[in-house]
């Protein structure tokens, strides 16, 4: 009877486990993307995980599409993989940056292709990286960046967008829930840059970097003496210390 109960329960665990593995595998069979920041109208780098193929098919190329409320977007370079572009002008519906007319901006990129230089075995995982600015939005609204994965044989649309409340989709369209933007984050941009601007000046001038230079180091070279005067001193004390102890000491000795 124990021998029974054992077999039984040890049936029932693997036909759990098996459906926990099947779930689980079927979940990470998703091109996902992770996010270096959230908050709405800030920069982030996005990081897309493509770890399949197309029903066992080898990947030939991968395009991102940008949607419309975003504006700035710069691809990584993968060793592997060549880039193209695709743009558009702005229109008057969309949003350019605060320094800028959108009327007088020009093109925005509407879609990132990433082409192998060799296919992507369709047992092999790759990342894509692109470096862009998230939109302003309230907490809790979604980015969705669609994907059209290519391969050998046949190709994949991950472009539903999953809502919420509902069950995820059969190709879930890799995404990024926004949270609240952060007060003065576009002014810490804004000094970042010009602290960036002000050094490469200062690099390309000599003259005024090597002056600021100069001045730090003579600081700290004042510094560096007043110690040094201060443990010579220190050291004269205790040496005319010991010396006094000693000759008292001879004094006290028996003749």
């Amino acid at each position: 009877m124990r021998k029974r109960l054992v077999a039984g329960t040890a049936a029932t665990m693997g036909i759990t486990a098996a459906l926990v593995l099947g779930t689980a595998a079927a979940a990470s069979a998703h091109v996902e993307a992770t996010a270096t920041d959230t908050a709405a109208d800030s920069y982030t780098t996005l990081t897309f995980s493509v770890p399949h193929g197309c029903d066992g098919s080898p990947t030939t190329a991968l395009t991102f599409h940008v949607p419309r409320s975003v504006i700035d977007v710069t691809p990584t370079v993968n060793p592997n993989w060549t880039i193209t572009k695709a743009t558009e002008p702005y229109t008057s519906k969309q949003s350019a940056s605060d320094d800028e007319d959108p009327a007088d901006a020009g093109t925005r990129v509407t879609s990132v292709t990433y082409t192998a230089t060799t296919p992507l075995a369709a047992d092999e995982r790759d990342t894509f990286q692109l470096s862009l600015s998230l939109p302003d939005g309230k907490p809790g609204t979604i980015v969705a960046f669609p994907v059209t994965q290519t391969c050998v044989t046949g190709s994949t649309e991950w472009d539903q967008v999953q809502k919420a409340g509902q069950d995820e989709p059969e190709h879930p369209a890799p995404a990024v829930t926004l949270t609240a933007a952060i007060p003065g984050a576009d002014d810490d941009d804004d000094h970042a840059q010009e602290h960036a601007s002000d050094a490469a000046t200062g690099s390309a001038s000599g003259t005024e970097a090597s002056g600021t230079e100069t001045s730090g180091t003579g600081s700290a070279g004042g510094d560096t003496d007043l110690v040094a005067r201060g443990l010579g001193i220190a050291g004269l004390v205790v040496g005319a210390v010991g010396v006094v102890s000693a000759a008292a000491m001879a004094r006290r000795r028996p003749r």
